[in-house]
């Protein structure tokens, strides 16, 4: 290389069949996710009439990740992770077609509904730690940015598609098909999982792996690492009543089964422009950096989802929260892939999933309570306020302050 040449851009983690075939099965699953997320919640509201019930669902959902996610980084620290993704699918796939049965045939109570949930956030549980260390197993170490990038790109793309088939066909075909197609989607996955027949990079580490303590010991201890995982808390808090308490919201403007999935699907499209369009920021930008400007405009997008008096101001809102929920959880993720040893991946990873989806758990309970006290609307605007603590808290710390973030494929 001649000097003043710069250096080649690494190619992208498509080319590699194995990485091709997770990201292809991911999406669709993913889009069967948030398509089951609106149509549970959108359910439930139906059948209770209470945002409280709906807080329940979502409680059951994400609950399971206070048990079982830092086991499940063990086990993905442990055993074949590609075996246990595929196991965890069967399981969820499963559940998904027990639901739509029992919809299809009016058996499905608010009793049935949440023991279900139940069972489907176990499998969420043990999947997402195991995805994310996965990853790392696919792609050379100089890709591994743009394949988080792209693995980023599956849900977000997935919480605008899933969502606004959730209302088009909860206001055409019904929640029976709505849920069907989920069970559907788990399917896809699988059979990519059973295409790969090996991982083309994997990681051996010089010790073997050891207790859930190390990944927390290391966790508290790396103070990037802490500060990294206290955002993601108020992430996770902060969106929670975007989902949660889209179907109130939705009966106050009026239109029922429909603007809620149209809701959640504008906060999806706010974070896939990010990824799509957004390279040159999150490139030239630090870690620190980006994590305060995305919790801010996370706060800014939920408080005005609580002020917006129509599902005209409420569109543009849930937008705005999309465009930083993606920035600050892209920041601290990616963050926390690059500084974390292979020997702890599994378990951090864990880690991650309980501090984004455990306190929403409890927040769902809480906004479902109070929503049905106070109202939706000022219940959201509240909640927000914990993405602008974040932020401020965010500022104060004289943490270290990283290196400008691998830009997304």
């Amino acid at each position: 290389m001649r000097r003043g040449d710069t250096p080649p851009r690494p190619r992208s983690p498509l080319h590699r069949r194995e990485f091709k075939l997770y990201f292809t099965g991911n999406l669709v699953s993913n889009v069967g996710n948030w398509l089951n997320n609106v149509a549970l919640a959108v359910y439930m509201r139906h059948i209770t009439h209470s945002s409280f019930w709906v807080g329940v669902a979502t409680f059951g959902l994400l609950i399971p990740s206070i048990v079982f996610a830092l086991p499940a980084g063990v086990l993905a620290d442990r055993v074949d992770r590609i075996q246990l993704l595929r196991r965890s699918q069967w399981v969820m796939g499963t559940l998904a077609i027990v639901l739509t049965i029992l919809v299809g045939a009016g058996e499905a109570n608010r009793y049935v509904v949440t023991l279900i949930a139940i069972g489907l956030g176990i499998g969420v549980a043990l999947a997402i730690p195991t995805m994310q260390a996965l990853i790392p197993l696919m792609v050379p170490h100089e890709e591994l940015g743009d394949a988080i990038g792209l693995n980023a790109l599956t849900f977000n793309l997935a919480r605008v598609v899933g969502p606004a088939i959730a209302a088009v066909a909860l206001a055409t075909i019904g929640a029976t098909f709505a849920f069907g197609l989920n069970a559907a989607s788990f399917f896809v996955l699988i059979a990519c999982l059973m295409m790969i027949h090996r991982v083309p990079f994997p990681r051996v580490s010089e010790q073997p792996p050891g207790p859930i303590s190390e990944g927390l010991t290391y966790a508290w201890r790396h103070l990037r690492t802490r500060w990294m995982l206290l955002s993601i808390v108020a992430i996770g808090i902060a969106l929670d009543p975007i989902i949660t308490l889209s179907p109130a919201l939705s009966d106050r403007y009026g239109l029922k089964t429909g603007g809620a999935g149209w809701m959640v699907a504008a906060w999806g499209g706010g974070a896939a422009l990010v990824i799509v369009f957004g390279r040159e920021l999150i490139r030239k930008t630090t870690h620190r950096g980006l994590g305060w400007v995305g919790l801010f405009l996370l706060f800014l997008g939920v408080f005005g989802l609580g002020a917006a008096p129509s599902i005209g101001w409420a569109i543009p809102a849930c937008l705005l929260a999309g465009v930083g929920y993606i920035i600050a959880s892209m920041a601290f993720t990616t963050t926390i892939q690059q500084d974390v040893p292979e020997a702890l991946r599994g378990r951090v990873s864990a880690i991650w999933t309980l501090a984004f989806l455990a306190p929403r758990a409890f927040a769902a309970l809480a906004e479902g309570a109070l929503a049905d006290h106070i109202g939706p609307r000022i219940t959201t605007s509240l909640f927000s306020v914990i993405a602008l603590m974040a932020a401020v808290s965010l500022r104060r710390v004289q943490a270290p302050t990283g290196e400008p973030i691998p830009p997304p494929a």
